[in-house]
């Protein structure tokens, strides 16, 4: 008979309740503060990529110092992933919650005041505040799964809370590039980061005064060795893939970053594989579905923040559009995936997670070769359907993705699962950017238009997409041969 953890494509039963676990109450505010937690961690993304150009005039940056103001957030996230999960397990993920905000309000704070400033001190300035909020969000993603896993051991039930969870995300990705658009109409781009810190504010008092606690620190403790190994081996990783991009694979830059991120990652494998309390515990990889989602994670977000990043480029330089209008168009992928998300959170109470996660995969990359369609001259309308169709694919891949995860694992490795789920998903949205802009920018370079190499960086999308809805397919059938 197979386990919970290894019973691929199935919804596993109902994990008995926890002793202590949070009434209907306090589960609705536990849930409504993840979701703000999440949406406070992604809307800076959008809303900074969308002021880049209104910086860059005002402090003189050139193209790379405007890279690293998304990069000085993007990499420090990345790399407080997994250590806090287990910070969480063992110290209280209300705690961890509340130290994430407040580096998040303090980190906005600086870098508003960066607005007030020109020309070097305040991209110095910026890259600072920027490195201190990401440290605060990579905190509070993986916290937020945890708080839901915790306080709703129900897998039925979690599916549809997770499901909110997505939502959060993707309303954040949606409102920060009409927020940016709106504020830079009437204020200075400093006042881009304001909001954020209001609502991280509202949301830690309200933690402070109304969140349990949980933890789940059985069988864990500080890992040093493999979190220093596993933060080394994300940000070197990061760093190289970036400066590859931005310099040339073979330029000395790039080659150190991925050479010191491939010897960390080796290195973390082996302490994790011989430690009696591992950051990452490696047999969770034994489970196809736990291994399906954590590949799919990083394919999805690789071809949705990549996507996002591409099409940015390409209604700004192709079709010469402003940031408010790019916005809006944006808006019918993240608009229509807020939307779908509560649909497919109920079917995620039907249906096993992996296979709607292969759904969403497959018509992720339905999606990406029909907006090979789009063109310099394409209506907004005629974009609008297409965009609309990656929309919906969204919402079955990030709602599924994160229900994956945590339910191929027992109710006390959630925190775990969450945190490795989230590393690798926030592996593949830095990767997205940097391997598909190279793309793009290699065809621009070789002589073709800007229409003709969008075209190709997107069927790089959907075939990376059609591949991983293949693996969670055979995942599924793997699960019904193991079950019967």
């Amino acid at each position: 008979m197979a386990t919970n953890a290894t019973r691929a494509g199935r919804v596993a039963p109902a994990h008995p309740k926890p002793q202590g676990a949070p009434g209907t109450r306090t589960v609705a505010l536990t849930v409504a503060l993840a979701v703000l937690g999440v949406f406070v961690t992604y809307m800076p993304i959008t809303t900074v990529s969308d002021s880049l150009t209104t910086i860059g005039a005002s402090t003189g940056a050139s193209t790379a110092d405007l890279q690293w103001i998304s990069d000085s957030y993007i990499i420090p996230m990345a790399a407080m992933i997994l250590s806090a999960g287990v910070f969480g397990d063992l110290h209280g993920r209300r705690r961890v919650y509340l130290i994430g905000m407040a580096l998040t309000v303090f980190g906005t704070v600086i870098a508003a005041i960066a607005g007030t400033l020109t020309g070097a001190s305040a991209l110095h300035l910026l890259w600072t505040g920027q490195a201190v909020t990401g440290v605060g969000a990579g905190l509070l993603l993986p916290t937020t799964l945890a708080l839901i896993a915790h306080a709703v051991p129900d897998l039925h039930a979690r599916a549809r809370y997770v499901a909110l969870w997505a939502t959060g995300l993707v309303l954040g990705i949606a409102v920060g590039p009409l927020l940016s658009g709106t504020i830079l109409r009437y204020a200075g781009w400093g006042w881009v980061f304001v909001p954020n810190a209001g609502l991280a504010l509202v949301a830690g008092v309200l933690a402070a005064l109304r969140l349990p606690e949980s933890k789940a620190p059985d069988g864990r403790r500080l890992d040093w060795p493999g979190q220093i190994t596993a933060t080394v081996a994300i940000a070197a990783s990061i760093f190289g893939v970036i400066e590859g991009g931005q310099s040339g694979w073979s330029s000395a830059r790039a080659v150190l970053g991925l050479a010191v991120g491939a010897a960390a990652f080796a290195a973390f494998l082996r302490i994790e594989a011989r430690s009696s309390s591992p950051l990452l515990n490696l047999s969770l990889f034994r489970s196809p579905a736990f291994s399906a989602a954590g590949f799919s994670a990083l394919i999805a977000l690789f071809a949705l923040v990549g996507t996002i990043f591409l099409l940015s480029l390409f209604f700004g330089a192709g079709q010469h559009l402003s940031p408010l209008a790019i916005g809006v168009r944006l808006l019918f992928i993240n608009g229509v995936t807020a939307v779908a998300n509560p649909l497919v959170g109920r079917l995620l109470t039907r249906w096993p997670p992996v296979a709607l996660l292969a759904v969403g995969l497959g018509l992720g990359s339905v999606a990406m070769f029909l907006m090979t369609g789009i063109q310099a001259d394409t209506s907004i309308g005629a974009a609008a359907w297409r965009l609309a169709i990656l929309g919906v694919a969204d919402a079955f891949m990030l709602s599924a993705v994160a229900v994956a995860a945590i339910h191929a694992v027992p109710h006390r490795l959630a925190g775990m699962a969450a945190a490795s789920n989230t590393a690798l998903r926030q592996y593949g949205a830095v990767l997205g950017p940097a391997v598909l802009g190279v793309i793009l920018t290699s065809r621009i370079a070789g002589g073709a238009s800007m229409s003709a190499a969008l075209h190709t960086a997107l069927s790089v999308n959907g075939v990376l997409l059609f591949i991983a809805a293949i693996v969670c397919a055979m995942t599924v059938r793997l699960g019904r041969d193991t079950a019967s």
